[in-house]
């Protein structure tokens, strides 16, 4: 039988340093992975993802968001002056574009999570 936990703050042990269920529940990352170019090495609430071309790819969500409305971040594990950025969203993927210094796509090691609502 599941069991469950009604609460409306959370505290430390001694008391101190409270925290409203709302800022738990909404500030959490909805999803977020870890890829070596296109293989999935580590993920949350990420089932898949697609190789578009040099530097873009398209992670699909095991569960949807609420709306396109979310926020996304990211970083490249390279050695190198690349960027990161999203290119597009639905409320079931996001696609991502890595780019060097001189615009040009580039394949790469990266990590992104997306913050907003699930459906």
């Amino acid at each position: 039988m599941a069991s469950e936990l009604r609460v409306n703050t959370l505290k430390d042990a001694s008391g101190n340093n409270s925290v409203a269920m709302s800022f738990v529940a909404e500030g959490t990352a909805k999803a977020w992975v870890f890829s070596t170019d296109n293989v999935i090495t580590d993920s949350l609430n990420t089932s898949s993802s697609t190789d578009v071309g040099t530097g873009e790819y398209t992670f699909t969500f095991t569960s949807a968001t609420a709306t396109t409305n979310v926020a996304m971040s990211g970083a490249v594990n390279e050695n190198n002056n690349y960027i990161i950025g999203r290119k597009s969203n639905t409320t079931s993927s996001y696609n991502i574009r890595i780019k060097d210094a001189s615009n040009s796509g580039q394949d790469a090691n990266t990590g992104s999570s997306v913050h907003g609502d699930l459906a």
